[in-house]
């Protein structure tokens, strides 16, 4: 495996390659995106969680001047579509309502204020549906039930029915024997609230119909090819009639994955022949688009006195709101945490309720998980007497072992990452009264999926580096150094071609870890294709065997006569009339083996016992990112990562009303997330174990920073004060209570749900 100084481009920090557009404001967002003759398109939102439509007179409204047109559900075809096999939902209800903020028309004006003005004179009549919100009660027989034809849905799978949208489960060994056999059994329940993303640049798009009937549509979107096959689906449309192209991205994080309002401005321009644009306010953002809901996790562990985990026993419960989202997945797959634990027994259920829908947010759920393992070990630890951080090594996962998930285990640096925030807190040290540290082990993979890519070599010897990958937080930096790296030339000979849909091969999703790890390898599986067809013809011209050359600083030269050589320039040139033709280098793939990735945090904090305030004195984070592919942009990624995974810990909650689910706090004055007033300096130490696959060695960066705080600083909120509090976020007012000895009550019927499994 290369090593870090063998390395010309990779392991040395770089500029993004859009830094120049970024800070001069030449960057095209979708709101940049301005049409001749475009209208603008508001929506109407519905008042009520659960309710018949039983009248919309659109009349007022559609005789305002300046209205081209209204659309409601009945415009739309009567098909229905999911987040994934699921299809629950209509892209606007046709008759039902199922949350408080549900489009429920869309109007396209001349401008923004005039289709606002006639959303506001739509009238609506509702018949009112009896509602559920808790998710814990929607799962009680005799609840109200969310989607009471849920069996009939296309891709409905085994649940235990009723409210409860999916079950997932994972078993392994002899569970019940584990406990019986165990010294201590140590059970909790926890649970974390809901998340906004808080991306900055809201929810975006331009609608436009060309001439021949093609639907065109500018997007902020992580997925293209995603979207546009969501849109070819509820607009009963050929994917060949839609063009998707992806702007620049103000920030996703998971929220942009998917469809979402981009139907409404799509329809509305096949109606008017004439552009639509809509733009969300930042109240829309929190009512209309996906948060992450509240998770609910009980968990039950079996230990030995010398600290070993036999047995595990976890239920989790997402709320999911009115229709399947991401997440419920990791409560199987995240439930036993970066330990090997020989028998467990693992269930996750995603549940309907009456709410915004769930959305995507860096690798959803696993936060959640990570924030219930890591207390549970933490208790674990004091209840046998043992260290947090010798329990961790003690239970953490080797080369060789199986995972969850029941792949083998490859060549990792977990150890490597617990042992260097030992040293860089010097763990264990006494603090003074008040003060606490606190650990956390987090354990994610590197992202398969769809990943194509192709190189061109142009005349002046630069090259064209073409994916389908939305750039998300300078990834196609980080592509182009792959390339550059793997064609031995130097960063500033690489350009990143814009691409659409139509342009750019087929290519996933940019998110859940996959662009680095599986995009970056289709990259640089190309490039070594490009490289292999620069040989092949300087062979021809140079009259040598293939194994003679070498490629680098951008020439194909004869190993024993360096002067003797073609530089890409010239042999960019000699392929036009070469039997081979141009020369592009491709590669495609679909999946890639399994990646650990691990990283170790700590919090050092200090809890004002006046006030249950907590303040952060310093975060150190220690990640296997394989190989650096830009040290700068890696450490960017990290720090963002925990930055955001603070917020989560400690200030940040949409909360919910509990009669209607209606989001109570939609905007950035009353959703708190963490200042740089907030914030210790973060400290970053980057371990070095090579993936055994992944381009160069490297691996995923982006997910495991934001899993660790919560429980890393709810560890130290116990260390300092004596009180372990289960439910996030940790906020001044929380810890007071559980100092005054007031802990929330989190109820949880495990026997009820053992009972309908028939465990019991």
């Amino acid at each position: 495996m290369t090593t870090a100084t063998q390395f010309k481009v990779l392991e040395q920090n770089h500029p993004r390659v859009d830094a120049h557009d970024k800070v001069t404001g030449r960057a095209t967002y979708a709101s940049d995106v301005y049409l001749p003759g475009m209208l603008a398109c508001k929506l109407l939102p519905s008042t009520r969680n659960h309710a018949r439509i039983v009248s919309m007179d659109t009349s007022q409204a559609a005789a305002l001047p300046g209205v081209r047109a209204i659309i409601t559900g009945s415009d739309f075809p009567d098909i229905r579509y999911g987040s994934g096999a699921l299809r629950d939902r209509y892209v606007m209800p046709r008759e039902v309502v199922n949350f408080v903020g549900e489009p429920i028309a869309a109007v396209a004006a001349d401008d923004e204020a005039t289709a606002q003005e006639a959303v506001e004179l739509i009238r609506v009549e509702y018949e009112d549906i009896p509602s559920v919100v808790n998710p814990l009660a929607a799962m009680v027989e005799g609840a109200a039930s969310v989607h009471p034809e849920l069996e009939s849905y296309e891709g409905y799978g085994f649940t235990l029915g009723h409210n409860v949208s999916t079950l997932l489960d994972a078993d392994r060994g002899d569970v019940e024997q584990a406990f019986r056999d165990a010294d201590v059994v140590v059970e909790d329940v926890y649970r974390s609230q809901g998340i906004n993303q808080g991306f900055l640049e809201p929810m975006a798009c331009v609608a436009d119909v060309e001439p021949n009937g093609r639907l065109v549509m500018y997007a902020s979107t992580q997925g293209p090819y995603q979207l546009r096959a969501s849109l070819a689906g509820v607009l009963e449309m050929p994917v060949s009639r839609i063009r998707v192209v992806a702007m620049e991205l103000g920030g996703g994080f998971g929220a942009k994955l998917r469809l979402a309002c981009e139907a409404f401005p799509a329809l509305l321009a096949m109606r008017t022949g004439r552009p639509v644009k809509l733009i969300n306010t930042r109240e829309e953002v929190f009512t209309l688009n996906g948060p992450r809901l509240p998770v609910t996790n009980y968990i039950r562990s079996g230990v030995m006195n010398d600290g070993t985990i036999v047995a595990r026993e976890a239920y989790t419960i997402f709320d999911v709101g009115a229709y399947l989202g991401a997440g419920p997945n990791s409560g199987i797959g995240h439930g036993i945490g970066a330990y090997r634990i020989p028998n467990f027994r693992l269930r996750s259920y995603g549940v309907y309720t009456n709410k915004i829908y769930v959305g995507s947010y860096r690798a959803s759920g696993v936060a959640d998980m990570t924030f219930a393992v890591e207390s549970h070990m933490d208790r674990i630890a004091h209840e046998i007497g043992m260290d947090p951080y010798d329990l961790r090594l003690h239970n953490a996962l080797r080369e060789g072992d199986v995972s969850v998930s029941g792949a083998v285990v490859p060549s990792n640096g977990l150890i490597e990452t617990l042992e260097a925030i030992k040293e860089k807190m010097e763990w264990p040290r006494q603090l003074e009264d008040g003060h606490g540290l606190g650990l956390a082990l987090c354990e994610w993979r590197s992202g398969s999926g769809p990943s194509t890519a192709a190189i061109s070599i142009n005349d002046d010897g630069t090259v064209s580096l073409l994916t389908g990958s939305t750039d998300i937080s300078g990834s196609d930096t980080s592509l182009a150094a792959i390339a550059a790296e793997a064609l031995g030339i130097p960063m500033e000979s690489v350009i990143v071609a814009k691409r659409d849909t139509d342009m750019a091969p087929y290519t996933g999703q940019s998110g859940g870890s996959r662009v680095v790890y599986s995009q970056g390898t289709a990259v640089h599986r190309a490039a070594q294709d490009t490289v292999q067809k620069l040989t092949a013809l300087a062979a021809e011209r140079l009259g040598v065997p293939e194994d003679a050359l070498a490629c680098e600083d951008g020439r194909v030269y004869v190993m024993d006569n360096e002067p003797q050589g073609l530089t890409f320039a010239q042999l960019a040139a000699a392929s036009i009339t070469s039997r081979g033709g141009p020369i592009i280098g491709t590669a495609a793939l679909s999946s890639m083996p399994y990646t650990p990735v691990f990283a170790a945090q700590a919090a050092e904090i200090k809890v004002d016992r006046g006030t249950g305030q907590i303040k952060l004195l310093r975060y150190v984070q220690a990640q296997d990112v394989g190989v650096a592919i830009n040290p700068m942009a890696v450490e960017g990624q990290l720090d963002g990562g925990v930055v955001q995974g603070i917020g989560r810990a400690l200030t940040e909650d949409q909360q919910f009303d509990p009669d209607n689910g209606a989001v109570r706090n939609p905007s950035f004055a009353s959703y708190l997330m963490p200042l740089a007033i907030d914030l210790p300096e973060i400290e970053d130490v980057l371990i070095r174990v090579p993936a055994e696959d992944g381009p160069f060695g490297a691996r995923a960066v982006a997910e495991p920073p934001g899993f660790g705080p919560p429980a890393a600083i709810a560890n130290a909120v116990y260390d300092a004060v004596g009180v372990r509090v289960k439910q996030l976020p940790l906020s001044g007012e929380r810890v007071l209570a559980a100092l005054n000895g007031e802990y929330d009550d989190i109820p949880f019927d495990v026997e009820a749900l053992r009972l309908a499994e028939g465990i019991i």
